[in-house]
């Protein structure tokens, strides 16, 4: 009998499957020593978090897509599929996920416990398909919307991905009236409705989603150098973690500080960070953002008055 959980197997085939591998049921029943029964429900599980992304002929399986970023696969993978969970919210009974399937991550994360989740739970999950079934296809969709840059109005927009960011869910959308990119937030989104209308993704507006470090990159063509000191107390965690995917640490000092660079296109993607770690964290350069953050701080001490 395998030892591997429901969990583990199903890693083990979705990291195959985006190889490009053809998958058998009777074969991987007798490599993971488990029934064909075992197999299917891994497969049915596959197919219930990620849709429409294998193609069965006879009892054998192919991806015909590549359904997860090569970089989380080669991170933290029970994180990711954790994070799949949160977001589908599958210990709700009204839950996307079917019940065969939220057993079975159910008993293979009984010995994990994520006290954070990735999202707001103010959401509503028929309108998070609709637009699911947008970014798929390409579709224009109009969206009622109530946030900080569009109140109560009807916009038409274009669709690119669902981000995760700051504990909170994205929608980054392209308004082709206006030409720009917009970020707007799921849980402030009233309504949204499949237009007749379809389109063809601007590279540039893609490329910036997945090279952006934080949903404040608004200027691809700059690159502000920021480079911070940070104390032998604190030093551990930036060693640790990469708080942003430019992070560089390049010198280390005999008193266990060290030194830190980041490169921004504008100082919103860094302010909040440095602030949350000040003053164990002090700003070398560049000047002007020294200037920023003492305003920011100065306005912030005005307040308890």
């Amino acid at each position: 009998m395998s030892q591997k959980s429901s969990l583990q197997r199903v890693l083990e085939i979705l990291n195959r499957l985006n190889k490009g591998e053809e998958l058998c049921v009777s074969q991987l029943a007798e490599h993971y020593e488990v029934s064909d029964r075992s197999i299917q429900r891994d497969f049915k599980m596959i197919l219930d978090v990620f849709d429409d992304f294998l193609i069965k002929e006879g009892e054998c399986y192919k991806g015909y897509k590549k359904v997860l970023l090569d970089e989380l696969l080669q991170g933290s993978e029970l994180m990711m599929l954790s994070n799949i969970v949160n977001v589908f919210d599958i210990t709700d009974t009204k839950s996307l996920i079917s019940s065969e399937t939220k057993r079975l991550i159910k008993n293979s994360m009984d010995v994990y416990s994520f006290k954070s989740r990735p999202i707001e739970q103010a959401y509503n999950q028929d309108i998070l398909k609709i637009m699911e079934h947008a970014i798929k296809f390409n579709k224009e969709l109009e969206i009622l919307y109530h946030g900080r840059y569009i109140i109560n109005k009807s916009v038409q927009v274009q669709p690119y991905k669902l981000v995760f960011s700051v504990d909170n869910l994205y929608l980054i959308v392209k308004l082709p009236i206006e030409n720009k990119i917009q970020k707007l937030r799921v849980s402030n989104i009233e309504t949204v409705k499949l237009t007749s209308k379809n389109f063809y993704k601007d590279r540039e507006i893609e490329h910036y989603i997945t090279s952006s470090q934080t949903l404040f990159a608004n200027d691809a063509s700059k690159d502000i150098v920021v480079r911070l000191h940070v104390s032998k107390e604190r030093s551990k965690y930036f060693v640790y973690k990469k708080y942003l995917s430019s992070q560089k640490i390049i010198n280390k000092f005999e008193n266990g500080d060290i030194e830190i660079e980041y490169h921004v296109n504008n100082f919103n993607e860094i302010n909040n960070l440095i602030l949350t770690w000040m003053p164990e964290v002090k700003v070398i350069e560049p000047q002007e953002l020294k200037a920023i953050l003492r305003k920011k701080l100065i306005s912030k001490l005005n307040c308890l008055d």
